[in-house]
């Protein structure tokens, strides 16, 4: 969005980050073996290539300072304020101002901005979730979550420790191969296992000095990000029955699974009892082998409670642990909730969002002028990089800015009308779609109403082409 901004001639504009430094879900995720699970050549931005890719699929750290070099290649370095939180914003229809309240992230420092134009890149995967387990605070040990890892916990510092790890989703496949790893030789872990996860191979691969030099040559670069996209999206074909794409992952699913793990009973536990791809498929050559060792256990018992020794499971067992480590992703459907957020006629975005988030294609939502979500509600994606999505997004939001500023205008808003049908028909899609058939973190409660809120159903086109079209019919200025 800075970016885009400074190109479009705008430098009056702030980017507040309550964290120390930037990278968003890059900055937060430290935990041993966090990489992206989609190839790296489609996780650069489309005007800023990076020529440094390590590995196919790029490690945390790596993703990071590709931000940090962005960022300063592109003079935002000035425009950056860390270590700030936004604690409430509100809009005033008079002035067509957001009054935007803010915050150090430690405390204290209370400061007022005035800003046209509010653009929320928060993300879905920011807030961590614990689970609702009966005494988890009392656990005396040591206890983790996956998105705030210290980065004082070294790997010495895990060796011969018994380690209890809660979650099987994509964070638990990067983190518990490398605990396996870490805590040998007299330690041990423990994985607790509510509902085993699809998992295909991860065909990653370390990049050499030719990778570089070639990626130098804009058409071998071009051509390479293209050859991804196009993989990607023909990915997305397996989450429809009856495809050749998804016989073919089903295939790849299974052999993957018979041939790294030999033993017929813990293959059964780890066979997943859901349709392929209603759960984020996970991308890994070496979980299935971490939990075939000798000091690994897959515990596929119900947990009934944590006491401060350990891990208590339906069958009565206690398992005592030195560390307990939650891999149990973030809260993805209460998107903004740590900051109050009014719109026109003093208005909520909580109480807007109480039968769920959404917003007109993920960007822009009725009663809430000049504001802008980029990753807002469903525009996650189930099989390729959020990064084109963003993009889009971005400029379907300087569109917005510029359509106001050149227009005189104090405020542009989309029509509740245009939302509401918008909003209609995408739920009309989602319906019997592998995506309502299954728990996961993609839709509300069934007790909610079930509904899916996180992913666009569609292929990335079609959804850059959406935001792509003439503002007229869409929008109402004030």
């Amino acid at each position: 969005m800075g970016v885009a901004l400074k190109r479009a001639g705008i430098h009056d504009f702030c980017l507040l980050e309550q964290s120390a430094g930037l990278g968003g879900t890059w900055w937060d995720n430290r935990y041993p073996g966090a990489h992206v699970d989609v190839p790296a050549p489609l996780y650069a931005f489309s005007f800023a290539p990076n020529l440094h890719w390590q590995r196919r699929f790029a490690a945390a750290p790596e993703i990071q300072a590709y931000m940090q070099r962005v960022a300063s290649d592109f003079g935002l370095l000035p425009h950056l304020r860390l270590g700030r939180r936004i604690t409430a914003a509100h809009f005033d229809a008079a002035s067509g101002l957001w009054h935007i309240d803010t915050c150090a992230s430690q405390g204290g420092g209370e400061q007022r901005l005035l800003a046209r134009f509010l653009v929320c890149s928060t993300g879905p995967l920011s807030q961590p979730r614990w689970p609702d387990i009966p005494g988890l605070d009392s656990f005396a040990g040591r206890r983790l979550h996956s998105a705030r890892w210290p980065a004082d916990t070294a790997q010495a510092e895990v060796r011969g420790l018994r380690m209890g790890v809660i979650g099987t989703g994509s964070t638990a496949s990067q983190l518990v191969p490398r605990l396996v790893q870490q805590t040998t030789p007299a330690g041990r872990v423990h994985l607790f296992q509510r509902t085993a996860n699809w998992v295909l191979p991860r065909l990653d691969r370390r990049y050499h000095a030719i990778d570089h030099a070639l990626a130098r040559l804009g058409p071998w670069q071009r051509g390479v990000r293209a050859f991804w996209y196009g993989v990607l999206e023909w990915g997305r074909r397996g989450f429809d029955e009856g495809t050749l794409a998804r016989r073919g992952m089903l295939r790849a699913a299974a052999l993957h699974l018979s041939r790294q793990v030999p033993d017929p009973a813990l293959r059964e536990r780890l066979r997943p009892p859901y349709p392929l791809g209603c759960k984020r498929i996970i991308y890994s050559s070496d979980y299935y082998p971490a939990l075939t060792q000798p000091h690994a256990e897959l515990v596929t018992d119900a947990i009934t409670r944590v006491t401060p020794a350990g891990i208590v499971t339906a069958d009565g067992r206690e398992r005592p642990l030195d560390v307990l480590v939650c891999a149990t992703g973030f809260d993805t459907v209460h998107l903004l909730s740590s900051l109050r957020v009014t719109g026109l006629d003093g208005q909520t975005l909580s109480e807007r969002w109480r039968a769920g988030p959404e917003a007109y294609r993920g960007v822009s939502v009725a009663g809430f002028p000049n504001l802008f979500l980029l990753l807002g509600p469903n525009t996650g994606t189930g099989h390729t990089s959020t990064l084109p999505y963003i993009e889009a997004q971005v400029q379907h939001s300087l569109a917005c800015m510029q359509a106001v500023l050149q227009g005189g205008h104090r405020w542009i808003a989309v029509k509740p009308e245009v939302m509401q049908a918008h909003n209609q028909a995408l739920q009309a899609r989602l319906q019997g779609s592998v995506w309502t058939q299954c728990r996961s973190w993609y839709r509300l409660d069934e007790a909610q109403g079930g509904k899916v809120v996180a992913l666009w159903p569609g292929f990335t086109g079609e959804y850059v082409r959406g935001l792509a079209q003439p503002l007229g019919h869409s929008y109402g200025f004030g």
